[in-house]
């Protein structure tokens, strides 16, 4: 009985330290994504004044674009970064997914165990003569002495229910952390420039070159229907 419960208790351990590997892993995810927010947001910031440069020097023009440019190969890292920690995040999810599992059945599985009565210890022979009831008692006291250094099973079985509880609760937390970490309704500007580059097939900077063809309206007209 007691190797179960050292079992169960090794568990929650496993459990818990899981649930501290994929807090970390949410909070450095959601770091990641604010830095390809505001990233994202300077590029913006840029390419509009590239827009409005028809009165910019060619040479200011250039270092302009080059900026661009630079700040293109910035998201894009950053971005790749994000999908890495994504990933990782999903893994570090599922293995949660798994420890809730066990902490059901093994919850089950302790339930199961503590509810058989425990008497080990009780003296069975009731039919002992007169003349032994010195060493019937004696035998009585040693056990009782032995009991009190035994685990109470219901104790022990409320302890780890109320941990469980607390781990249910903490899964509970980081599904609603995840999936506000994961809302596609926030999805920027760029964000969604970029998914329509990809499913056309265009590269990061054939955007560029596009706006920069044509007339000034012609490039605004291409930059706002992005």
């Amino acid at each position: 009985m007691q190797a179960e419960m050292l079992k169960r208790e090794q568990e929650l351990v496993e459990a818990q330290d899981i649930i501290r590997r994929l807090e970390e892993q949410l909070r450095q995810l959601q770091s990641a994504k604010d830095e390809l927010e505001a990233r994202q947001n300077e590029l913006q910031t840029m390419m509009e004044r590239l827009e409005e440069s028809k009165n910019m020097e060619a040479a200011e023009r250039a270092k302009l674009e080059e900026e661009i440019k630079d700040k293109q190969s910035e998201v894009e890292r950053i971005r790749n970064e994000v999908e890495v920690k994504d990933q990782e995040t999903r893994r570090l999810q599922d293995e949660v997914e798994a420890a809730r599992q066990k902490q059901e059945e093994a919850k089950a599985a302790l339930l199961a165990a503590t509810s058989t009565p425990q008497h080990h210890h009780v003296e069975e022979n009731e039919n002992c003569d007169e003349h032994d009831d010195e060493m019937y008692n004696g035998h009585v006291s040693r056990d009782l002495q032995t009991d009190s250094s035994i685990v109470d099973p219901i104790e022990e079985r409320t302890t780890l229910a109320e941990r469980n509880e607390r781990l249910q609760d903490q899964l509970k937390m980081l599904k609603q952390d995840l999936a506000l970490s994961r809302d596609e309704t926030k999805e920027t500007t760029l964000d969604k420039i970029h998914r329509e580059n990809v499913r056309q097939g265009r590269d990061k900077y054939k955007t560029l070159r596009e706006i920069r063809k044509g007339n000034t309206k012609r490039r605004v007209d291409q930059f706002e229907n992005m």
